[in-house]
């Protein structure tokens, strides 16, 4: 049986060496470039954009493949006022794209939109006793529970926003309104709604 020579052994334990090493260096550079693009849950950080406009305004319940429209009638303890935006990410983001980082099944895509001042919903038509021209997003509350009108801090949100209306209209009413997003540049943003007829009993 013939060996290999002291240089042939060489010659492989170089390369193979220098291969190692190089991905150890890899599998370093890369988890830590994985902690820098995590939160502490594990969930990849906002993504730096700006907000353009709003993309739509839609409205639940959601029911055979479809969100609500004005010409539907639904159960107001069902009905949800919800909008999505429109954004532009910036350019030269860092993302963590390793294979041995897998994302989290509940992890939602979030952004930091530091662009936003803030957003408002305004009545186009006379809804439960209050005039058109009312404000009505200080009764649009969030599922934890803050109110549109108080949206400030807009650094880690989804670009999906949805809402409960925390006041009960009259019988089969229709919400009619014109969504604002005011940007910290002076402009504004809007879009006209008309929801489904509201079921209240």
């Amino acid at each position: 049986m013939r060996f290999f020579r002291k240089e042939s052994f060489k010659k492989v334990l170089v390369p193979l060496g220098l291969g190692v090493a190089y991905l150890l260096l890899f599998m370093t550079s890369a988890c830590l470039e994985g902690e820098d693009t995590r939160n502490k849950e594990g969930c990849p950080i906002p993504t730096q954009a700006d907000a353009t406009g709003i993309k739509q305004v839609f409205f639940s319940p959601y029911k055979a493949q479809r969100y609500a429209t004005a010409l539907d009638t639904v159960l107001f303890s069902e009905f949800r006022f919800n909008f999505e935006l429109e954004i532009l990410i910036k350019k030269n983001q860092n993302s963590s794209t390793f294979p041995l980082h897998s994302e989290k099944f509940d992890c939602i895509q979030t952004f930091s939109l530091q662009n936003i001042s803030n957003i408002s919903v305004i009545l186009t038509a006379p809804f439960a006793g209050l005039p058109i021209g009312t404000d009505i997003s200080y009764l649009l509350f969030t599922p934890d529970k803050k109110r549109i009108s108080e949206l400030r801090d807009f650094g880690n949100v989804s670009v999906f926003f949805g809402t409960s209306l925390e006041l009960k209209p009259p019988n089969y009413s229709q919400l009619k309104t014109r969504t604002f997003l005011f940007l910290k540049n002076g402009t504004q943003k809007f879009v006209d709604s008309t929801s489904p007829f509201l079921k209240t009993n």
